[in-house]
């Protein structure tokens, strides 16, 4: 049947319009995988293959094409932001609760939310240009034949729900592990040479990155204590992770340095009980009981726990300043043996503002460009932790001037964190593969008998933290794999691939970002 010249301009114009939708629906939905920040053509043609296809059966179309758009388009406005799904990204959902849910959501812009929209509604219209205008793409030779050639190309509409699919498994067989078995210490005996100190502390920091730190150049004076005491600091720390979880599970076991992959029947706390030393974990973090993340389950291995969130609390915005008083009242119980100390700080954690709501921002807000509002609120969040690393000091140095116990504190961070830069705004976050600084964190130690201060610039891998760890507290152990002091001013012998891994990023330089005006 011939078509009137007004039928072949309203079916031209329909296609043209169903192929702008279809193009950018894909476009969108590509983009909001996190896989593919600026897709290429191929991808997004390949992907409208795929929408094409299923749109020429309603059935397929509502019952399987639709569902898998719509779940696209629930992660698009993450995926824009902090990237691809992954291992660390659907562990920390099962570890996040309904404050860090809230917290986490408020980071991301309101421009995000408009994704889903625009997704699920260019769909729509495709689909009902198509039907209505009678356009059946799926018939046309030069689609069949385009079938053919993108078929053999990377299969990018499936790998958002391959990557989904094969990390949310993986993390639903570790939390199971975790959650219906005991963990068998595998240590065995461990023997004490050369342990120096009555009192080993552990501070664990949360999301401060490196180079936002004055005691590692950063122009304002955020580390007062960090950056003048006695003691060593170490340049050249790097995170086994780029979210508390992933770093942390490799950084306090000692993993499988192939598969990357923590060992929980070889975690520190275990090695610290096997040399017959009292373990203490106290801790600003969430204990969730039944779905415990890998790290509390480490946690719960201790002698003695406090979390200061758990149960009804769990959903608190705790200060660190609350740790304190459970800290002094460990230490000042009576005591002759040795003991470890872990605190484990809520720190810089995203949002950052919210830490801040017992101490004083560095600058005033209305005195700096409004940009630099997540600046202001992280540089000054680190100047917290400094100070509460100093009071667990002072903590200490009383106690020793009471009891005569002397100590070795170190502090560290789990990981830092990448910037999102616009015109108008900084936001900093956690965001895999978009910086490689997220992997630097600041390593510092004091002790009792510390007379001067060292700095040295020198490689060392959060792979080979338990190693240093047992060698800072003096422990040897027939199954400790390497011998690596942590504040030496040698590099370790070997970090498995891990710097490899953080050279493949390709990203451009994310540095630390300076308020105008303040230094």
């Amino acid at each position: 049947m011939m078509l009137s010249p007004s039928e072949i301009l309203k079916k031209t114009t329909a296609l043209f319009a169903a192929t702008i939708c279809l193009y950018f629906a894909c476009k969108l939905i590509l983009m909001g995988t996190g896989f593919y920040p600026q897709p290429k053509l191929t991808d997004i043609l390949l992907f409208a293959i795929l929408i094409v296809i299923f749109n020429s059966s309603k059935n397929l179309f509502y019952f399987l094409l639709l569902p898998f758009i719509i779940a696209h388009a629930l992660y698009a406005p993450v995926g824009i932001t902090f990237g691809a799904p992954s291992y660390q990204y659907i562990a920390s959902v099962f570890a996040t609760d309904l404050m860090e849910s809230r917290e986490f959501l408020s980071q991301l812009s309101i421009k995000n939310y408009l994704m889903p929209v625009g997704i699920i509604g260019l769909t729509l219209a495709f689909r009902w240009i198509t039907q209505k205008y009678d356009l059946k793409l799926h018939k046309n030779k030069m689609f069949l034949a385009s079938i053919t050639a993108f078929m053999l190309l990377a299969n990018s509409p499936f790998k958002f729900i391959d990557e989904i699919s094969t990390s949310g498994t993986q993390v639903i067989s570790e939390l199971q592990r975790l959650n219906n078995m005991t963990i068998e210490s595998e240590w065995g005996d461990s023997q004490l040479i050369n342990s120096n100190y009555d009192d080993y502390v552990l501070i664990v920091g949360e999301s401060a990155r490196k180079d936002y730190h004055h005691a590692y150049g950063y122009p304002v004076k955020n580390t007062p204590f960090m950056s003048k005491a006695n003691g060593v600091l170490i340049d050249g720390m790097t995170a086994g992770g780029t979210n508390t979880i992933a770093s942390l599970k490799l950084m306090f076991t000692q993993p499988n340095t192939q598969t990357k992959e923590g060992n929980y029947s070889l975690n520190f706390v275990d090695l610290i009980k096997s040399a017959g030393i009292k373990t203490y974990w106290i801790s600003n973090q969430g204990y969730l009981g039944e779905f415990d993340t890998p790290i509390s389950a480490i946690a719960n291995k201790s002698d003695e726990k406090i979390f200061l969130k758990s149960g009804d609390s769990l959903n608190s915005n705790t200060s660190d300043f609350e740790l304190l008083p459970k800290f002094t009242q460990v230490l000042e119980r009576p005591s002759t043996g040795k003991r470890f100390i872990v605190v484990h700080l809520y720190g810089s954690h995203p949002i950052t503002c919210d830490r801040l709501n017992d101490y004083p921002k560095l600058f005033d807000d209305d005195k700096i460009a409004k940009k630099y509002f997540n600046v202001n609120c992280y540089i000054s969040s680190i100047k917290k932790t400094d100070e509460v690393i100093k009071r667990i000091y002072d903590a200490l140095a009383e106690n020793k001037a009471k009891t005569d116990r002397t100590f070795s504190m170190i502090y560290f961070s789990d990981h830092g964190l990448a910037h999102q830069i616009t015109e108008d705004n900084i936001v900093i976050h956690n965001s895999s593969g978009k910086s490689k600084r997220h992997y630097d964190i600041p390593l510092f130690k004091i002790s009792s008998d510390d007379t001067k201060r060292h700095e040295y610039r020198v490689f060392k891998s959060g792979l080979n933290f338990t190693a240093g760890l047992a060698y800072w507290v003096g422990i040897s152990n027939a199954k400790l794999a390497v011998r690596e002091d942590l504040f030496s001013n040698e590099p370790d012998k070997d970090d498995y691939g891990l710097k490899a891994e953080i050279d493949k990023i390709d990203v451009p330089e994310d540095k630390a970002v300076v308020i105008p005006g303040t230094h």
